[in-house]
């Protein structure tokens, strides 16, 4: 399928891009990794005059702890995410996310900020951001506002972005205490599919070390939009060990009440629930192996 002619741009940094974006309003679309959009383009879903890409903006492309946080330019691909040293040690999670992102090449080029971007229900960086508590910051020539990721989506492929806006970081506060995570996806294929379930379970202990101070759990491709199991994790805080595997039936049946899914080809909204179910159990469990290990 042909691509229909545009006027293509690279910006020099982020201000360039924004007042490009200003200049040129609805009638351009920002290129990051292009994943997403050049298939759009290919299937002429849309058809801009403008593309204006992103790939010189060095300063958005970094993974950085300081001030016990952990920061994340929205330009940072997925396989140096996969496996970078802070994100590993602090947002195991994330890791094993992005890992599981398309291909190879997919992953060479795609970035975390436009896979939030896209705001597909089952975007697999959105669930472990959530469990998190993962923030963006959003840029335009206006200035910037910082928002938490919960409140980044309003609907499939839809977000709080208003025009002449661009995401530019995520944040990450550093657990205080231990803390570990587990990244559940299922998949038609063994590789390069959407989830039609996933789930992300992070748990962290009190000062003890005895009882989940924290739990997050996010679930994706259930709703219109990835989403956090709240009564789930309120079920599950404050308990130790013995006392969360007794409830993990009751946090499980909390989190399919969560969900919102949908029967198409891919699956019915009957065996999403019962997967949510199911993998919420697995991800505790596992969880809980690693932290409450002797």
């Amino acid at each position: 399928m042909r691509i229909r002619g545009f006027e293509y741009y690279a910006a020099k940094d982020l201000r360039d891009a924004l007042e490009k974006m200003e200049e040129w309003g609805p009638q351009a679309k920002v290129l990051a990794g292009g994943t997403d959009l050049v298939p759009a383009l290919k299937k002429k879903k849309i058809q801009p005059a403008y593309v204006i890409s992103l790939h010189k903006l060095r300063e958005l492309d970094y993974v950085r702890q300081a001030d016990s946080q952990v920061r994340i330019g929205a330009m940072a691909k997925h396989v140096d995410l996969a496996s970078n040293p802070i994100l590993k040690q602090n947002c195991s999670i994330l890791c094993q996310a992005v890992s599981l992102i398309g291909s190879w090449q997919i992953r060479n080029v795609a970035t975390i900020g436009g896979n939030l971007c896209t705001a597909s229900p089952a975007a697999d960086s959105a669930g472990p951001l959530l469990a998190l508590d993962g923030r963006v910051v959003i840029a335009g020539l206006d200035g910037e506002k910082e928002i938490p990721l919960a409140s980044f989506f309003t609907g499939p492929g839809e977000t709080v972005l208003k025009p002449g806006q661009l995401l530019k970081e995520i944040i990450i506060d550093l657990p205080e205490t231990r803390s570990a995570g587990c990244y559940l996806k299922l998949m038609r294929k063994k590789a390069v599919d959407l989830a039609l379930v996933s789930v992300a379970f992070e748990g962290g202990l009190d000062a003890s070390g005895k009882k989940l101070a924290r739990v997050g759990i996010a679930l994706g491709g259930v709703a219109p939009t990835p989403i956090r199991a709240v009564g789930a994790e309120e079920v599950l805080t404050g308990l130790t060990h013995q006392e969360a595997v007794k409830k993990l039936p009751e946090a499980a049946r909390m989190a399919v009440e969560a969900t919102r899914p949908i029967s198409d080809v891919r699956a019915s909204a009957a065996y999403r629930r019962a997967v949510v179910g199911a993998y919420v159990q697995r991800a505790m469990k596992a969880v809980s192996m690693t932290l409450f290990r002797t």
